[in-house]
């Protein structure tokens, strides 16, 4: 198979069976999670047709759900693409078949100049058109700026030719977060506007010399859990720096999207850990005069994975009392990062200093787990280890979320009446029924009333039936806020909320 040449030294291989018997296991095969996903992506688009334009469509969606029955999942994806085009009024063309077909997998995302990136490019479901060619380029991005620059030139794709592997290394470029870019092109005419999106293949990288960090890292935890010196908090401590070198290996193989870590530097962090094996080594602990904000981790009791969780401190904390914590869980598709980097135009860490509270946000497992089976014990293991670690007032220890959070903070309250001083759910809900086991436990609710993901409606009736179980209740409903802008401005009033409150 002939391949693309060499330019400038960038591409060293272009076609290598042997790379892609590497990439098979993470490719996006034909399953029925995709097909999942392409019908989920498909009915949001065709929402606002038209009957006659919808009956246009319902011959291909019918296909493609029988093909999925059949379990012909790479049928159902061309039939839902074929569909998808359709409605976004665009000839179904070979060219257009193919673009929609292809997706662009890399071997990983933490680049470094002058190290090779293995990319490929197959094909989600057999295209009808067999005789289809496209033009293909790689570009890298810098995010949010100008500087974009070809890698690899233009070469042809056939469909006989997939899947496609490439192998070059990547440029000398300031470190940060980019995007490859395959664009794509049909060779004989130009990409209807209508579907620009299907000829784009981009997948969000990052470039930094960070393997060398990482290896010296990996090869001092080798060695450190044969410590066992009197370092107060050992094993929790050595938790944390351990799960720096895991979080790293897990975003490089793309277990994680990495703008949703834009905050996050990993040689602080590698700086973070070897600090804490410094001190382990010196028979220290190495968070005891710590305050602020930072990362912990900790290993679990269900399937000894390590767990993540942030932890603010505030200054006023010096271990001579015990002080009030509040544990904050996020919503769905979030995680324990949300509270502490998010809701910036009115955030909590400011307000968690005014008063005096140390602030715990655990990480639910899975984007959608409602903080349930392990995810719920991932709450009260979290909550345990800070008690271990700080002197916490067990009469004032509070629950607040959001969304997805604030259900759990109904739910796992009402499992643990006697734990919580009070509770903060905002735009969430539960169950009315159960109220009754809060009777003894103030709430502080908070709903918007343009809310359009949990209706405003899911508070009002848990407010209601906290006030008639004899809960003390400040329900707060906001008429010009929707899902996320309910949060704003009220984590100061909540916390002030809490601070009056104490178990008996």
């Amino acid at each position: 198979m002939r391949l693309p040449d060499c330019r400038k030294g960038l591409l060293a291989v272009a076609f290598v069976p042997f790379f892609a018997i590497l990439l098979a296991p993470i490719a996006s095969a034909q399953t029925a999670a995709s097909v999942r996903a392409a019908a989920a992506d498909f009915r949001a688009q065709a929402q606002n047709l038209t009957p006659s334009e919808r009956s246009r469509t319902n011959s291909l969606e019918q296909a493609a759900q029988q093909a999925a029955q059949a379990g012909r999942f790479g049928d159902s994806l061309r039939a839902y693409a074929h569909a998808t085009a359709v409605l976004r009024k665009a000839q179904w063309t070979s060219a257009i078949e193919l673009a929609s077909a292809i997706e662009l997998r890399i071997d990983h995302v933490l680049l470094e100049p002058g190290k090779p990136v293995v990319l490929s490019l197959t094909a989600r479901f057999p295209a009808e058109s067999t005789g289809a060619k496209l033009l293909a380029s790689v570009f890298l991005t810098p995010e949010g700026q100008p500087g974009e620059r070809e890698i690899v030139p233009t070469w042809s794709i056939e469909l006989a030719r997939l899947p496609f592997v490439m192998r070059f290394a990547i440029p000398g470029a300031t470190p940060g977060n980019y995007a490859l870019e395959v664009r794509l092109a049909p060779a004989d005419s130009s990409v209807p506007p209508i579907v620009h999106d299907w000829f784009l293949k981009a997948i969000p990288v990052h470039i930094e010399n960070l393997s060398q960090p990482a290896a010296r890292l990996r090869e001092r935890l080798a060695r450190t859990p044969a410590l066992t010196g009197p370092a107060p908090n050992h094993d929790a401590a050595l938790a944390t720096a351990q799960y720096v070198l895991e979080f790293y290996q897990r975003v490089d193989r793309g277990e994680y999207g990495l703008r949703r870590f834009s905050q996050y530097s990993f040689t602080e962090q590698f700086a973070s850990a070897n600090a804490i094996l410094d001190d382990l080594e010196a028979g220290r602990d190495p968070f005891a005069a710590k305050h602020g904000d930072f990362r912990r981790a900790y290993r679990s009791r269900v399937d000894q994975t390590l767990q993540p969780y942030r932890l603010f401190v505030p200054d006023a904390y010096d271990g001579s009392r015990a002080f009030p914590l509040v544990v904050a869980l996020h919503g769905g598709g979030g995680d324990e990062n949300d509270f502490f980097d998010s809701y910036r135009e009115a955030p909590l860490k400011p307000e968690a200093q005014r008063l005096g509270f140390l602030v715990v946000c655990p990480r639910g497992r899975g984007p959608k787990s409602g903080y349930r089976g392990a995810g719920e014990q991932d709450v009260f293991d979290v909550l345990a280890e800070v008690r271990r670690a700080y002197r916490i007032d067990p009469r004032r220890i509070y629950l607040m979320g959001h969304s997805m959070g604030a259900y759990a903070t109904w739910r796992l309250a009402a499992a643990h009446p006697d734990l919580f001083a009070a509770i903060g759910p905002i735009a969430g809900g539960g169950d009315p029924a159960g109220m009754i086991k809060l009777r003894d436990v103030p709430q502080y609710v908070v709903h918007g009333v343009l809310d359009v993901t949990v209706p405003v409606s899911q508070s009002r009736a848990m407010a209601a039936a906290a006030r008639k179980a004899g809960a003390k209740v400040v329900y707060v409903e906001l008429p010009n806020a929707g899902h996320y802008d309910a949060a704003i401005g009220q984590f100061g009033p909540m916390l002030d909320f809490f601070s009056k409150q104490a178990r008996k």
